[in-house]
């Protein structure tokens, strides 16, 4: 199996054999939600940190019994999962306030397990601010603390800074090689598609550290002189929310186009930032989380998202751009109408796509996207 299957296999499950074997071994596992959830900490607590997923969802009929249909389909489906008993081999889950929809599944949860004691006892709720300021670091920096103070006295460990500052700079290592891979989609080969982006990045939050370090180190050797770029393709940037499926992204690329850069969670927001190593660990890790890459969840940071978005588009020889979001998140809603202003001031065609997760639809997007290539196709032409 070479590093593209191994990345594709992975991918597509809920568990990995690695999981498994660290799991033989004694490790414990912690899943989590967001990514602004620090891994570091769950890896200096001893924990695998482990994002939770929707891949092999069966659909979201036992999840709808806690949520409502006009909850986004992320939740429903990844908590259906969670009723089913697919995360019973998670020793804890941390949960985030990104937004409600996902806020709510730390009650959904804490119920299922009083009334039936199904998946893991520890339940952490993380709260950070939603805007950038030196009292919202602060107060970040804080519900770190009590993280960290929640993991010690619930599993009886200690994680000290030297714990802390290895964990670092492992992560730091693994965002570096992540962001030279990405780095190498600049130029006029493209060594990955958007497609195979997706699938690293979940493969990589479902591996131990060490392990994402060394397929991410394969990756790199196994790209060198990889071009998936074919003539006349459009170079595409994706910007969006949680977006789990490969084939959904595949399905966009296979009309025209290579995705070349993104405001993605499974993508640039996983690399952004390095944490300063030479800085105390608690308040050097709030800092890169709450400034690194943001989403729309943070609402006094369109700026540096919208400067992101001019640099990339400049930096990467962008074409196009395509917003996609999942039905009913209105941090993306509004996000989408903003960059759609963005790209308008820019000179450079978008295009805004709304799905459900899982949830099919393929010839409607094969549509919208076909009539939005060939538009742009024409307008060149005409240009010419």
């Amino acid at each position: 199996m070479d590093i593209f299957d191994e990345i594709r296999f992975i991918a597509r499950k809920t568990q990995n054999p690695y999981l498994k074997e660290a799991r033989s071994a004694g490790q414990k596992i912690m899943g989590y939600l967001c990514s602004y959830v620090p891994e570091e900490i769950l890896h200096a607590a001893g924990f695998i940190p482990y994002r939770l997923r929707t891949v092999e969802s069966l659909g979201t009929e036992k999840g709808d019994l806690y949520y409502s249909a006009l909850n986004c389909s992320f939740v429903r489906h990844c908590f259906d999962k969670a009723v089913r008993g697919d995360f019973d081999f998670l020793d804890g889950v941390i949960f985030f306030n990104g937004c409600d929809h996902s806020r709510r599944m730390y009650d959904n949860w804490r119920d299922l397990y009083r009334e039936r004691q199904a998946g893991p006892g520890f339940l952490h709720m993380l709260i950070a601010p939603h805007k950038i300021s030196q009292t919202a670091l602060n107060r970040y920096t804080d519900e770190l603390s009590k993280l960290v103070r929640a993991l010690e006295e619930s599993f009886g460990l200690k994680i000290t800074d030297q714990k802390l500052h290895n964990s670092i700079c492992l992560y730091n290592e693994k965002r570096s090689l992540l962001a030279q891979l990405f780095a190498m989609r600049k130029g006029e080969k493209v060594p990955l598609t958007g497609a195979e982006s997706i699938r690293l990045v979940l493969a990589l939050s479902a591996v131990p550290v060490e392990k994402a370090v060394s397929l991410l180190e394969k990756m790199i050797d196994a790209c060198q002189d990889r071009n998936v770029a074919k003539p006349g393709d459009l170079r595409l940037f994706m910007a969006g929310g949680c977006m789990e499926e490969a084939d959904h992204m595949q399905l966009i690329e296979d009309q025209g186009a290579v995705v070349v850069a993104d405001n993605l969670c499974l993508g640039a927001r996983s690399v952004h930032t390095p944490i300063e190593e030479d800085l105390p660990p608690v308040p050097a890790i709030a800092r890169r989380y709450l400034t690194h890459l943001s989403c729309p969840r943070m609402v006094n940071d369109f700026y540096s998202r919208s400067h992101y978005f001019e640099e990339t588009i400049r930096d990467f020889s962008v074409d196009a751009v395509i917003t996609d979001k999942l039905m009913f998140c209105d941090l993306w809603g509004g996000e989408a109408f903003l960059l759609k202003s963005e790209a308008r001031r820019l000179g450079i065609p978008i295009l805004t796509l709304e799905r459900e997760m899982h949830g099919g639809g393929a010839g409607q997007v094969q549509t919208r996207v076909q009539a939005f290539f060939e538009k742009i196709a024409n307008l060149t032409q005409d240009d010419a």
